[in-house]
């Protein structure tokens, strides 16, 4: 599955990149996300609980960032191992930030996630709802901790 996704943060540029290059405070905006341990200086632990209707999925694996500072772009990989039979997930999303003025900022997420097992036999229509709203989900808690002082 492709996810697409754009949106703008009331936010300088450098204060959005410091909160998308951070893993534990993306993981603590991300409905579900958990850091459990640093493995190496690009690569963590951590978990994943989604549910779609009736039927909830958790996940345990890694998390590893390439990170581009000059252009403000990051390639995050995650693999997933679900717990109880679930199947498994891979993800590879792609991000970039770009200042649109000193407190403006836009952000272009494109991603590729596959997932096996039970989520993945409910289908695409039930998974594209669930992560537009899981999106949703954090970037309205990402905007709430940039605002913060």
């Amino acid at each position: 599955m492709k996810v697409e996704e754009k949106f703008t943060v009331n936010a300088p540029a450098d204060e959005v990149w410091a909160f998308l290059t951070d893993p534990e405070r993306v993981a603590a905006a991300l409905p579900g996300a958990e850091i459990t341990e640093k493995v190496d200086e690009n690569t963590y632990k951590g978990g994943m609980s989604v549910s779609m209707g009736p039927v909830s999925a958790a996940y345990s694996g890694t998390v590893a960032f390439e990170l581009d500072e000059e252009n403000r772009s990051a390639v995050v990989s995650a693999r997933g191992q679900g717990k109880a039979g679930m199947g498994n997930a891979d993800m590879r999303m792609k991000s970039t930030v770009v200042a649109l003025g000193p407190g403006e900022t836009e952000v272009t997420v494109e991603a590729n996630v596959a997932v096996t097992g039970i989520l993945a036999q409910l289908g695409r229509g039930m998974m594209q709802p669930v992560s537009k709203r899981m999106f949703q989900q954090f970037t309205k808690a990402m905007a709430k901790a940039l605002a913060s002082p």
